[in-house]
């Protein structure tokens, strides 16, 4: 296909009519010819076809591809864009947007790509960078250094934040309100988060709910029954439920599913709670608790007395002259 497409044909010199006397022209005619059959006798492998960008068309779009690739890498520094690249390019794409956003990368200028990266360093794009490099202006580099830039910009953030004091934060005066602390019982139920700041933990999904069980707006025998199915996760010298739950990946749904048992024991604590009236409350986890506590405290290591040895008055006497002429 690369042959056909650049084989000449009669109708390209049907508008030359050289003459007899015009031997220049003819002689131009005959080197024309011969470039032509040379250029059709080329194959895509051909090495030659990296500085011929005005032979890529009509070549496979992956190796027009590789082409441009391979002809920055080999120019470097030295590469300058071309018009015929960009019309091998184009017409590599296989749609019109693809060729529409390839025409602007190619044509697009380092200011354009990078605009929005405000620790962008234009220096590092000349040495190391990955794009096409165009000859660097004699103007580029007469602006401040980066950290005068940085000390520039917190100045800027600092005048931000005074403005929004001064011309904002007054606005808000409207909607300030006394705080009323929430009446006994009003809401008893108590959620507790874990986090740790400056990193992530696997115990910041635990959650945690607490409630004073004579706060609750159940009846005598609804909070007996409310004790028994509770647990030892009631403690009675408290009068304090509480359970906790990691059960899940996020802390919101462990927080739902604790209001959700919740909801459970209320619920089931208020259907037949006359029939419980008479159980007895099973204290012993709590008790022994509390003893264990208090053991703590009241903790006194004895010295024994067989380890006690007898000290003679004299021999706590010592004698420093006789040490320090010794």
């Amino acid at each position: 296909m690369f042959g056909r497409l650049l084989r000449p044909s009669a109708r390209h010199f049907s508008c030359v009519r050289p003459t007899l006397n015009s031997s220049s022209a003819l002689e131009a005619i005959d080197n024309r010819i011969k470039k032509l059959q040379r250029e059709a006798q080329l194959s895509p492998e051909d090495s030659s076809l990296l500085d011929r960008p005005e032979l890529w068309q009509g070549l496979p779009d992956q190796k027009v591809l590789e082409l441009y690739q391979q002809r920055k890498i080999n120019l470097g520094k030295h590469y300058r864009r071309n018009k015929d690249e960009l019309a091998a390019l184009v017409a590599a794409s296989p749609d019109i947007y693809t060729a529409e956003m390839a025409a602007r990368a190619y044509t697009a200028e380092e200011g354009d790509m990078f605009r929005n990266q405000l620790n962008y360093q234009s220096k590092m794009y000349h040495n190391k960078g990955s794009f096409m490099a165009d000859e660097i202006e004699e103007d580029e580099y007469d602006e401040y250094p980066t950290d005068v830039q940085e000390v520039v910009e917190n100045f800027r953030d600092h005048l931000d934040f005074n403005r929004v004091a001064a011309y904002e934060l007054p606005l808000l005066t409207k909607y300030r309100k006394e705080y009323v602390p929430p009446k006994k019982g009003e809401k008893p139920v108590i959620y507790r988060y874990t986090k740790y700041f400056g990193e992530s933990h696997p115990a910041e999904r635990k959650v945690s709910v607490s409630v004073k069980v004579s706060e609750l707006p159940l009846t005598r025998e609804e909070r007996h029954k409310f004790k028994l199915l509770a647990g030892v996760r009631y403690d009675h010298v408290r009068d304090i439920f509480k359970m906790s739950s990691d059960k899940y990946l996020e802390p919101a749904q462990n927080a739902s599913f604790l209001s959700e048992v919740m909801d459970d024991l209320i619920a089931e604590a208020k259907r037949d709670a006359h029939k419980y009236a008479d159980v007895p409350l099973d204290k012993r986890h709590t008790k022994a608790k509390y003893k264990k506590k208090q053991h703590r405290k009241r903790r006194v290591y004895e010295f024994p007395k067989e380890w006690e040895r007898p000290i003679a008055p004299e021999s706590k006497q010592v004698d420093w002259q006789q040490m320090l002429t010794e």
